[in-house]
């Protein structure tokens, strides 16, 4: 385990660019800032932070699934690291969590930016709860991120795929439009996917107190976890047909 943590600190320090999240959103910020300023429509100054902060990180999470399935194609060693597919797995699955947690300070960059930058009355009721929740959707989206890098051991043009998987999943999240607004169908598809209660629980903890805490925690975890065990069934299933000889890979 511990070598896996070096070797992960390693390739940060030899991959500044995954750490652009933590620029790009805080630049967008300023956009969406100086329009609610402008606009006076300062009530809405943390939904705007949260939300930013969730598709920050779902965005993060898509692209960096794909990032170190490539890095280990680029370098030759995608081949020789299925060898020893366990191993393999456990090393992805913690690439991809250290990665995607780079996303967590977005949320307090958002905060600072609304707060000292423009003077926004950015609040956060209940601070505690809203970093477990923030938390336990980062878990949740580095999951999907998991889930992504299957896909991209079996397809080499999958990164194409990955602009389909944002605003999509924006919608079903609840991050542009409500979700009691989508059809009917598609709403009951958001509301068993995790990043709309994470949504929702973040913006009830920064306003006040939560109704059904407990419960509603207990139904995010649920869903996190399903999440987590998806991800690495699909990807456990992709190295033995690897394996096998049932798919070729392609490098």
């Amino acid at each position: 385990m511990l070598h896996f943590v070096r070797a992960q600190a390693q390739m940060l320090i030899r991959s500044p660019q995954l750490f652009a999240t933590l620029v790009v959103i805080p630049c967008y910020s300023l956009v969406f800032f100086h329009f609610l300023k402008g606009h006076h429509q300062g009530g809405l100054a943390t939904t705007t932070a949260l939300t930013a902060f969730l598709m920050g990180a779902w965005s993060h999470a898509v692209f960096v699934a794909s990032q170190a399935v490539d890095d280990d194609r680029a370098q030759g060693t995608l081949s020789l690291s299925l060898l020893t597919p366990s191993r393999y797995l456990l090393a992805l699955a913690l690439r991809t969590l250290v990665t995607t947690s780079l996303a967590l300070p977005v949320l307090g960059e958002m905060f600072l930016v609304g707060r000292w930058v423009f003077g926004l009355p950015i609040r956060v009721d209940r601070p505690g709860l809203t970093l477990l929740v923030a938390a336990l959707v980062t878990t949740g989206v580095a999951a999907t991120a998991l889930l992504m890098s299957g896909l991209m051991i079996l397809v080499r043009a999958a990164r194409s795929l990955q602009n389909a998987l944002t605003y999509p999943f924006y919608l079903l999240g609840g991050l542009i439009l409500p979700v009691t607004t989508l059809p009917e169908p598609l709403r009951w598809i958001a509301r068993g996917f995790f990043l709309s209660w994470g949504a929702q629980l973040l913006r009830d903890a920064a306003v006040g107190p939560v109704g059904d805490l407990g419960a509603r925690l207990a139904v995010l975890c649920a869903l996190v976890a399903l999440q987590a065990a998806a991800g690495l069934w699909a990807v456990r299933r992709v190295l033995s047909f690897v394996r096998s000889g049932r798919v070729v890979l392609h490098d």
